[in-house]
Parts: C-alpha cells; structure tokens; sequence
C-alpha cells in the first residue's frame, strides 16, 4: 500500500444505513467507524486475522457501496497463501448478519469475507447459496489495544482509490478522453454483440430481443429475456387486421399473459404459448413495474406500424438532434406519468436502438454522433463511487454525456471488477 493524502469522506463516509443496528456502548467503534477504518486501511496487517487464527492480507479493500448489499465491492484479500476476489461485509457483531436477513438475501453470495470487531457467531458465516466465507475479526489483536481506534480514525488514509487524485494528476481533458474512448469500446462491443444475433436470429428478432433486455434494466432483466424468448416478434403479427388502438391494447395484453401477469386477450389465446414461469416479478415503485415497461413497448410498436427494425433506422437518419430522437422513443400514457419517459426512452436508445442501428456500416456514424451528443442519465449507483470520485474541482458531475458515462461502466466491468485499480487509464 502506498501512503496518501487525507481522503475527504463526506461523498461515502456514514450513509444512514450503516447507522442501523448500532451496537451497545460496550462495543469501541461503531459500524460506520468501521467502514470509515476499512476503506482507509488505517490498521496494520497484523490486527486483522479470521475467527480461527490465520492472517488476512487485504490486497484490495474494495469499492464503498452506498446501496443495498455488500458493504465493500470487489475486494482481494489473501488467505492460506492464495489471492480471494469478491465482496466485503462489516459488522461490529459478527451475529448481525443472521439478525439483519443476509444469510437469506443472495445479493451476499458473492462475500470474500465477513470483518467484524467480535466474532460472536462461529468461525464462518454461511451465505443464502449454501457456502460460507470466514469470519475476520479486529476484537482478538485490540483487546489490550481499545485506544488505538482513536488514533486509526484520526490517522490518514493509507490507501485511496488512485482515481481520487486523476483530475490532479492527469487534468480533466485527458479524463475526458479516457472515459470516451473507454465508452466507445463498450459501445463497439455492444453493437458487435447486436450484429451477431442480427446474423443468427435475423433482423426482426435481433431487435426485439435487445429492447426487451433494455427494458428489464433496474428490474427483472432475466424475466425480460425470457419473454423475448417466448414472445418472438412473429406473435405480435397476430394483431393484424385489428384497428390500430385495438391492435396495441391486444399486443400489451398478450405480453401481459405469457408474462404471467394478466390474461391473454381472447381473441389471440389460441395462438400464444402457455405463460412463462416464474412469471415476470413485480419489484420497486408500481411506476416502474414490468407491466408499465411492455405497454409501453406495445405502444412503441405500435407507432412502428409493427416495423421496429424500419422505426429504429429512420428515426436516426431523420434525428435533427439527440433530444428529438429521445421524444421518438418516448411512450406517453393515456393519463397520469408516460409510460416510457425520456430518461428510460435514452436507455432504450443507449443499450437497444443506437447498437442495433450501427450495425450497418451507412449510419454507424450517425447513431455514434447522438451517443455523443445524448446528455448522461442520471448517476447508476455501482458507478457512484466513481462518480465521487472524479468530480470537477467545483464540485459538479464529470460526466457531461451519454458516451463519457458508457465509459464510466466500461471502467468499473473492465477494471474495478477485475482487481485493476493502479492499472486503469485513470491510475
């Protein structure tokens, strides 16, 4: 590890969540101060050894996760003389994570590693999957050693993040550049990924599935492309003949069905396979459910003249700017909010429309144009802590575009994910 400036904690340091279940006055630290000596490293190698005795070498401490799950993403920890990848969990009790639900939660299946102040709870913790992962405690070495959490909690970091410093180190132009050329890439593989079905499945179908993924973004992605599946566009020709409005709402009911969340319209039962199992799953806010995300796909079609494929391209052809062509993609309701609104029509557009359109070489410089041009949804929270990260001297967001952000996930899958930090293009 190499020494650092003092990190500034306040965009990571103490989210109210950490604040749950805090342990009795008789425990010495609290789990935020935990997390706080975590990510800083501010102990030395030897506190920290598991339940049983071993040492723990931390490689990496991982990313600060201010979401639901792990606290810690995508550590490295050596143990028993080989290298481990995978999630950190902290308590101060080693029984809070039974207490708290995660032995039940499978978003704790991929734990590295438990650390805890006191191991109260074995010498492993079991997980939903039916593994376990060691449990590391603090408790054994600090035991004569109490004050020294003080001095840990007012010493400065030892290890940061190198992205922290980027803009010092490298200046905001060559920032820029990385997370272009970094979202460039992601965007070429994504389109070479779309070519390739396009070549097995044909250019219908090619479609059709990669908007039915990007609609299960933020929810049952897996339900999504199961429905694709079992739902081709070949089914929705069913509706032929039926007045246009008539044709949407029979689509939308239909999806519904084979979804598993409602029953197929009458007059196309006979023609629709038997509904998938399990059934889409409704999660978050009733707004977001999957039911509002195929009505709004039926309605897209249905503006398509049941041609997507032919939508898709002529809406980048006639785009005069990157906010028309987020209107074209944009699925309104008969009343109250849209059904696809202008921040998940742009998804559509980034994951679906803009890939599948340049897959042909003629307007494959048009659709990397609007991916450049398209302003940066609103911030994912597995990029949050970059984000943090890389803000502009003046505090504002750096990402100033749809292509940087592409290149802020190709960061985190390409690097972040892969024990690259002190490697990546921003190190």
């Amino acid at each position: 590890m190499t020494a650092a400036e003092p990190v500034d904690y306040s965009l990571s340091y103490d989210p109210a969540w950490l604040r749950l279940a805090e342990p009795a006055a008789r425990d010495p630290l609290s789990e935020a101060e935990l997390s706080r000596i975590w990510e800083g490293q501010a102990f030395p190698p030897e506190a920290l050894t598991t339940a049983d005795g071993r040492p723990v070498r931390v490689v990496l401490p991982g990313r600060l996760n201010t979401g639901p799950g792990p606290d810690f993403r995508d550590a490295i920890i050596g143990l028993d003389g080989e290298e481990r990848g995978g999630d950190i969990e902290l308590h101060v009790r080693a029984s809070s994570f039974q207490a708290h639900g995660h032995n039940s939660d499978p978003a704790y299946d991929r734990l590295v590693l438990h650390v805890v102040y006191l191991a109260d709870g074995g010498t492993d913790t079991r997980l939903k999957s039916g593994g376990s992962v060691p449990v590391a405690a603090f408790a054994p070495w600090l035991a004569r050693r109490t004050a020294d959490i003080a001095g840990w909690l007012a010493a400065p970091a030892l290890w940061q993040e190198p992205c922290r410093d980027a803009e010092a180190r490298l200046g905001g132009d060559a920032i820029a550049l990385a997370l272009g050329a970094a979202g460039q890439e992601r965007f070429a593989v994504r389109t070479a990924r779309v070519a390739a079905d396009i070549a097995g499945l044909g250019t219908e179908a090619a479609l059709w599935r990669a908007l039915f993924e990007s609609l299960g973004v933020g929810g049952d992605r897996g339900g999504f492309r199961r429905l694709a599946v079992a739902f081709p566009p070949t089914l929705a020709r069913l509706t032929a003949g039926l007045q246009r409005d008539v044709a949407r709402e029979a689509l939308a009911s239909a999806l519904l069905g084979v979804a598993g969340l409602g029953e197929p319209p009458q007059e196309l039962r006979d023609g629709l396979p038997a509904p998938i199992r399990p059934a889409l799953v409704r999660t978050g806010r009733p707004l977001n459910w999957p039911d509002r995300r195929l009505r709004a796909f039926a309605a897209l079609w249905s503006r398509a003249g049941g041609d997507l494929a032919g939508y898709a391209a002529e809406s980048v052809r006639q785009a005069g700017s990157a906010k028309a062509l987020v209107a074209a993609w944009q699925a309104p309701a008969d009343t109250g909010p849209a059904l696809l609104g202008p921040e998940r029509a742009q998804e559509l557009l980034v994951n679906a429309v803009l890939p599948f359109v340049a897959a042909s070489a003629e307007l494959r410089p048009p659709a990397e144009s609007l991916l450049a041009e398209l302003r940066p949804a609103g911030a994912y929270g597995k990029t949050a802590f970059l984000e943090a990260n890389l803000r502009r001297p003046d505090g504002k967001r750096r990402v100033s575009s749809a292509l940087e952000q592409q290149g802020l996930l190709a960061m985190l899958s390409e690097w972040c994910r892969r024990g690259g930090c002190g490697r990546c293009p921003l190190s």
